[in-house]
């Protein structure tokens, strides 16, 4: 997380964790390795539309410019130059935004977090999966054949998870289990009107772009296998990751992407030559720390997240065609998952994260996602089971086991 300059966030302030959230109440909260970005004061929530006329990139960049220029209104409207923006762009513009304009302080909370996962039976939970294991592998098969014969290079395809509880699901321990699950990451939840359509949460170990003045961050993540309890084995996979020349391939395809559209920016620009291993509960990945230094200092970070979003390492490569494949194969919409989550000062400084590792949770119901990196490579099989270890995350969060759910039709 890079260094926050606005007044209101100079000094960190303690609180107790039921006052991070509250679950009938709208708020936000961004939570990073360095501190937490706070809000239970969302003044205003924009009212986005859409414009049938316009393309995804041009539709997105008229969703930041009205962003950027309904908080500029609002902080000449109120003398409050403290005023950010919260919230979440969606995978693609079938889906709204939701960003709002917010008061919010950098928090900490000075008790103790009780981690023990929550007590849901598995004979208690309702799942469907979305869509059914022959039905995602085909999609697979059918990626991979275009490959051999078109310029689609990835494409990433994901899966989704409903879930329907006895148990009313607990927002608040929700969120610090994904927090305790993540201290590495970017643990992230949003509701601008959680009576009617819950909590969007999540913790994603990846980073999309931070901004302080001339300087920016990336840290994309591409290439995923699958933790072993087992130490050794453990380390074994770690090995085995950064072996693969199919997930150095796939990692490889998200970073000459972001290279190709930051150069243009920076007039520095940082990127290792190979990947590094990071590590969730769950999962090894292949990351990059990506770091730079703009041309132009006062460029708003949005004009960023609106050349990276969204990246290959959750659409694929190239872009335009990876997304429509996405529409017609995945039989649901994406909304806000592969997305991405953050926030940004009227000076243009911020930080968004990537949306995956996430869910939206309403009540009795949640719908989890995950994807998997699919390239011409791809075994069927392995791509399925990647999908299923990065439901996990949650699942683990929600303290349900995936080999023993109760699954529906």
């Amino acid at each position: 997380m890079l260094p926050i300059e606005p007044s209101v966030f100079q000094n960190m302030i303690g609180i107790k964790k039921e006052e991070l959230i509250e679950e009938d109440q709208p708020g936000f909260v961004f939570a990073t390795p360095t501190g937490t970005i706070s809000s239970k004061k969302l003044i205003e929530h924009i009212e986005f539309d859409r414009a049938s006329h316009l393309n995804f990139n041009q539709q997105q960049a008229q969703w930041l410019e009205q962003a950027k220029f309904t908080l500029q209104k609002k902080i000449e409207l109120t003398a409050n130059k403290d005023l950010i923006l919260v919230g979440s762009l969606p995978f693609d513009h079938r889906d709204l935004p939701e960003i709002s304009i917010a008061e919010a302080k950098n928090t900490f909370v000075n008790e103790r977090i009780d981690h023990s996962t929550q007590s849901f039976l598995d004979d208690q939970v309702q799942a469907t999966l979305i869509p059914a294991q022959e039905e995602y592998i085909a999609g697979v098969v059918k990626l991979v054949e275009l490959m051999r014969s078109s310029p689609l290079e990835k494409a990433v395809l994901a899966r989704a998870i409903d879930l329907k509880t006895q148990h009313k699901i607990n927002i608040i321990d929700l969120f610090y289990q994904l927090l305790a699950s993540n201290p590495d990451g970017y643990t992230f939840a949003l509701a601008q009107n959680p009576k009617q359509s819950g909590w969007f949460m999540g913790a994603s170990p990846e980073l999309l772009v931070a901004k302080q003045n001339e300087y920016l961050f990336s840290h994309p993540v591409a290439g995923t296998l699958a933790r072993h309890s087992d130490p050794t084995l453990d380390h074994q996979q770690a090995e085995k990751l950064l072996a693969s020349q199919k997930d150095q391939h796939e990692h490889a395809v998200v970073i000459e992407a972001i290279a190709d559209q930051l150069s243009p920016l920076c007039k520095t620009l940082n990127i290792p030559k190979s990947p590094s291993l990071i590590k969730t509960e769950a999962v090894w990945h292949l990351a990059t720390k990506i770091q730079g230094t703009l041309k132009d200092p006062e460029q708003h970070i949005f004009d960023v997240v609106s050349i990276l979003h969204p990246t290959p390492a959750v659409c694929g490569q190239p872009a335009p065609m990876a997304r429509q494949l996405i529409s017609e194969l995945e039989p649901f919409n994406r909304n806000l998952f592969a997305g991405t989550m953050g926030w940004c000062d009227a000076r243009g400084n911020g930080a968004w994260a990537v949306n995956v590792r996430c869910g939206r949770i309403f009540d009795h119901y949640a719908r989890l996602y995950a994807g998997a990196g699919i390239v011409e490579a791809s075994q069927p099989n392995s791509e399925l089971s990647e999908t299923i270890v990065k439901f996990k995350t949650m699942l683990n969060a929600l303290g349900l086991d995936s080999q023993h759910l109760n699954h529906g039709e």
